[in-house]
């Protein structure tokens, strides 16, 4: 196991050197498949985890995932504590974490910083500034992590080498403006390992510029390609990998009034049967859940044959214990 990831933090995978990515995968396949030789690496560890915002999928998988590792997750609402009532700096809370907990982890969404972009991050990173041991981002407003190596690990799994498959990111249609973490994870996540990425969104839906610029240096470097459309037959056509996900508007970021006048006139952008027939036969459809149904995706597409939602969501659980046993 590599010694150099030790004491590491994880914001973005961005920030990761791709062996350590690929150390990170093959550890997670080796999880995946002999849990019971992991079972007692954590004895005495404890994981804090400070949640600003609810969870399903990742309170669950980074709390089990501990307890397979003999270790504990110690699970806290940022509201039950002073850092969440504005009363303690997060120079204070994160020193003292540190002291107790092995490693930090922390989920805070836009809407707890005013929707501000790049400002949940900015927490994050202050985080890791003033702690001492690992900090995960268990999701921010920029970066999800965990999700996009989850995500690149089921692609591996179901469709071999990433390297020249078409990738399709896609916006689709949801009644709230939701965080560009996914879209920016999943897009940073497949421009590095090589895939033909088709990033498809309406007009008004731009993403950050900066992970643009990162993207399109990822496909320099890895021998991919990236191309940015609105046309939705043409970025389905052939497609290998349909990853579909709603995001708001950066151009009316925090202004969900107007944000929402520039969403509607979308509602049609859902992922369905039709589309679905003109990706290849054998392709997969992903989305990080939780996913609204006929909304984003019909009940066709997200029970049938290309939905591979569920195995990306149990992917969660062994990349994270790969992660975890990486860094501590």
């Amino acid at each position: 196991m590599r010694s150099d990831l030790k004491g590491r933090d994880l914001i973005t995978t961005q920030e990761w050197e791709l062996d350590a990515i690929e150390e990170t995968l093959r550890l997670a396949s080796d999880v995946k498949r002999r849990p019971q030789a992991y079972s007692d690496v954590f004895k005495g560890k404890s994981l804090i985890m400070l949640f600003f915002n609810p969870s399903t999928r990742t309170r669950l998988s980074f709390e089990i995932g501990m307890t397979q590792l003999g270790g504990h997750a110690v699970y806290m609402e940022a509201d039950s504590g002073w850092i969440g009532k504005g009363s303690e700096s997060i120079k204070d809370t994160a020193s003292v974490m540190a002291r107790y907990g092995d490693a930090i982890a922390i989920r805070i969404f836009p809407n707890v910083t005013g929707w501000r972009y790049g400002e949940s991050n900015r927490v994050v990173r202050e985080f890791a500034l003033w702690a001492d041991v690992p900090v995960i981002n268990m999701e921010c407003d920029m970066f999800h992590p965990c999700q996009a190596l989850a995500d690149i690990m089921t692609i591996r799994e179901k469709k071999g080498d990433p390297k020249g498959k078409k990738f399709l990111l896609s916006w689709a249609y949801h009644p709230n403006p939701l965080p560009c973490s996914v879209p920016n994870s999943a897009l940073l996540i497949s421009t590095r390992f090589g895939m033909d990425v088709t990033l498809l969104h309406p007009e008004g839906f731009e993403l950050d510029e900066q992970i643009m610029k990162w993207a399109r240096k990822n496909v320099e470097e890895s021998g991919g390609s990236l191309q940015v459309t609105s046309n939705v037959e043409e970025a389905y056509d052939g497609a290998d990998v349909v990853y579909v996900k709603s995001w708001g508007s950066l151009k009316y970021y925090g202004n969900p009034q107007e944000e929402k006048k520039l969403r509607v006139k979308f509602r049609n952008w859902t992922c369905n049967e039709e589309l679905m027939s003109l990706t290849k036969k054998d392709s997969i459809f992903m989305h990080c859940l939780p996913i609204r149904r006929n909304v984003e995706a019909t009940d066709g597409v997200i029970d049938g044959p290309h939905s591979v939602i569920y195995d990306e969501a149990e992917n969660r659980l062994h990349v994270q214990k790969a992660v975890l046993m990486l860094v501590l």
